[in-house]
């Protein structure tokens, strides 16, 4: 062989090894990302605040409507909105892919299934009494997305599901 053939084949070669090791770097970032997302999401509901919301949300009867929720003391009602902000913006990084729906599910699939059966009326209402369409459109389609994968195949609790789970030794 030529000196020059060597060294083309050489430069291809480093060149592949290049490319490959910035593809598994991108690969890693994406991952690292994820992985950074779904902690960040579970960690922002760990806050009194969410949690008496979701509480309060949890005692109302289903379907309640504009004039029940807005005769809520203060406190009670910022802590519903809470929640409902919490919820749009997930909706919205789940649409985005930036957060897993898989894994919105696996968390919090029960209440925010709950949250959309206590709440659809008053959020229907909302919308009417101030035109507004848009309002809460990413609670509504993420509740109404992971209804329809209920749907499709029925909700497994984890402690079923995973009860032949083993930690890695």
């Amino acid at each position: 062989m030529n000196l020059p053939l060597i060294l083309q084949l050489v430069g291809t070669t480093i060149m592949i090894i290049g490319v490959a090791f910035g593809l598994q770097n991108i690969r890693q970032y994406y991952i690292a990302r994820k992985r950074e997302g779904a902690i960040l999401m579970l960690n922002s509901f760990q806050t009194n605040d969410f949690v008496r919301g979701l509480l309060i949300i949890f005692n109302l009867p289903d379907n309640t409507g504009k004039a029940e929720i807005e005769q809520l003391p203060a406190d009670q009602f910022l802590a519903i909105y809470m929640v409902l902000g919490t919820w749009e913006r997930l909706g919205i990084l789940v649409y985005r892919r930036e957060i897993d729906l898989g894994l919105v599910e696996d968390a919090f699939s029960g209440p925010v299934v709950q949250s959309w059966q206590k709440l659809e009326r008053y959020i229907k209402e909302f919308r009417a009494h101030h035109q507004r369409d848009t309002a809460m459109e990413w609670f509504q389609w993420l509740a109404e997305r992971i209804l329809e994968r209920e749907t499709e195949a029925h909700p497994v609790p984890a402690y079923v599901a995973h009860r032949n789970w083993k930690a890695h030794p």
